[in-house]
């Protein structure tokens, strides 16, 4: 009878094993679900429900890319308001589900400030912005996504202008990489052109030589004086 019942124990325990396996396959593999159909069929997904975020870093990241590349097209906002605030507020529960999930996880504060700008709720993106910039201040990849936001809607910025964006700006202003992603902006903004000079006036001279000679390369490149 012993025998029996181990024996038994060990069938269900392998059956739960099994089922709890094949439930976190299903989550990993939701997002990316999401994702494989055309762009306009994710629009109309969005617009009824958010993207699902799996346990892993990896899954979750595909699913904040899925707001991230439909919240950054021109046809998100050129839809009409209804449509366009119904993917904003999915995509703010996408990416609450991935801070809820891993609190320092950048990427989702980077996300619901997107949705939250684009909703008009300016107080509350900056918010997440600052977040965003706060647990993950050396990620130059999301720096230069934060720029790109945060001067678009530079006047709405406040005390953030002067303290989480300028230490991106300056992060941007120390790689090649970082300001070849910001050439353009200093090129044709003049009051951007002053926000990073005084940024890069404040680092060692090797670095403020090296973002003049890349800036005038890149200016070249775009055929513009520097």
């Amino acid at each position: 009878m012993a025998s029996y019942f181990n024996g038994l124990t060990l069938i269900v325990f392998t059956l739960i094993l099994g089922s709890s396996g094949a439930y976190l396959v299903a989550r990993e593999i939701a997002p990316f679900n999401f994702s494989f159909v055309p762009r306009s069929e994710i629009f109309e997904r969005l617009t009824n429900e958010p993207a699902p975020v799996p346990p892993s870093t990896f899954g979750t990241n595909v699913a904040l890319e899925i707001c991230d590349q439909t919240m950054t097209r021109l046809s998100f906002y050129l839809a009409p308001t209804a449509r366009m605030s119904a993917v904003a507020n999915s995509c703010i529960e996408t990416a609450r589900t991935s801070v809820s999930q891993m609190p320092s996880h950048s990427y989702g504060y980077y996300i619901e400030a997107l949705a939250r700008f684009a909703l008009g709720e300016a107080d509350m993106a900056v918010a997440a912005l600052e977040r965003s910039q706060a647990v993950g201040p050396n990620e130059q990849w999301l720096a230069e996504r934060r720029v790109g936001v945060a001067e678009t809607h530079y006047a709405a910025l406040e005390a953030y202008a002067g303290t989480g964006h300028l230490a991106d700006l300056a992060l941007l202003a120390q790689s090649r990489r970082g300001i070849r992603s910001i050439a353009a902006r200093y090129v044709a903004n003049p009051e951007f052109r002053e926000r990073v000079t005084a940024v890069v006036e404040t680092l060692p001279d090797e670095i403020q030589q090296r973002f003049v000679a890349v800036v005038r390369a890149e200016a070249r490149t775009m055929g513009a004086g520097a």
